[in-house]
């Protein structure tokens, strides 16, 4: 599908002078901004997507907190799982990926032999086809966001973010770092070494986590103890929640942090300030005017968020060798 040009202008005014393939896959996941919220609501009013689904088996749910390279591969590849122009991405995205692999197997003499092959004219073939390539892709990303996903592209969307990863993902993760500015599994380590203030929290987080046996013996020892505070603590932190509002500000600036986070994997960063004024291009095409999810936030404080989001993927994605 050609895209009209006049299309996302202000997007594509964003968009000059960026890396194409770095500015489509910026696009790409601004537009999981409205599917994650609406799911993450879906999963905080305790209305399940596809029906009565139950929480993952505990033991898959407890082993999630020592595994956040599981969470960070799930979420990047539900980014590419919208609609059909999505699946050309995630296609192109392979073709990278093995053409990266190829060059790994390659031994450094190996790759000064077959550098010294390519003729100039061959480079210059090589630079044009990978700029039409990443054209292409930043086409196929604006085609992706201002096209409405098929029923049976979000029924499989949906179904993908009642996996584990995502409701883990959405009640743990996001909610420890937005409140906490800890990883979950940093926070359950303080908790087992007899932390009082870390239990509590990570009670209030998840309930489930009195099943983590260090986490059950301290609850179980703490019955016996003269000094009921801790035991008080334990009861009130179970009857509590984390006061914290996941509303699409907060989702758009953890999406943020990995925009982010992926420019300067790229070596081509993009700053708080223009993810900022991304956000900004992409309102004024779909609505008219900036994006008012951040009318009243100062630009240090946006920083702040983009920075801290930052963080938490960078523990979340795999580093790079």
């Amino acid at each position: 599908m050609k895209t009209d040009q006049v299309k996302m202008k202000h997007f594509r005014k964003w968009a000059e002078g960026k890396n194409k393939f770095l500015a489509g896959l910026a696009l790409n996941i601004v537009g999981f901004s409205k599917p994650c919220f609406k799911l993450f609501e879906s999963v905080r009013k305790v209305k399940r997507i596809e029906g009565d689904i139950p929480l993952p088996r505990l033991k898959t749910w407890i082993k999630m907190y020592h595994n956040p390279k599981r969470i960070g591969k799930f979420m990047l590849n539900a980014l590419g799982n919208l609609n059909d122009d999505t699946g050309k991405q995630a296609n192109f995205l392979n073709e990278l990926n093995e053409g990266a692999k190829q060059l790994q197997k390659m031994t450094s003499e190996q790759f000064k032999i077959e550098w010294k092959k390519i003729t100039p004219h061959e480079w210059e073939k090589i630079i044009k086809e990978n700029h039409r390539k990443m054209k292409d892709y930043l086409e196929l990303a604006i085609n992706d966001f201002v096209s409405e996903p098929t029923a049976d592209d979000d029924k499989e969307f949906k179904k993908k973010m009642t996996k584990p990863e995502f409701i883990f993902f959405i009640r743990v993760m996001v909610p420890c770092f937005s409140l906490y500015g800890i990883y979950p599994l940093d926070l359950l380590r303080q908790g087992q070494n007899g932390d009082d203030d870390a239990l509590e929290k990570l009670i209030r987080l998840d309930k489930s986590i009195i099943f983590d046996p260090k986490i059950s013996e301290i609850i179980h020892q703490a019955q016996a103890l003269r000094k009921q505070e801790r035991m008080t603590r334990i009861k009130k932190a179970f009857r509590s929640s984390p006061k914290m509002k996941m509303n699409m500000r907060t989702i758009k600036c953890h999406l943020g942090g990995l925009i982010s986070y992926l420019s300067i994997a790229l070596k081509q960063k993009i700053t708080a300030a223009d993810i900022r004024v991304l956000y900004d291009a992409i309102a004024l095409d779909m609505n008219n005017d900036v994006d008012q999810d951040f009318d009243d936030m100062t630009e240090e404080t946006f920083s702040k968020n983009i920075q801290n989001a930052r963080g938490m993927w960078q523990i979340m994605l795999p580093e790079k060798k």
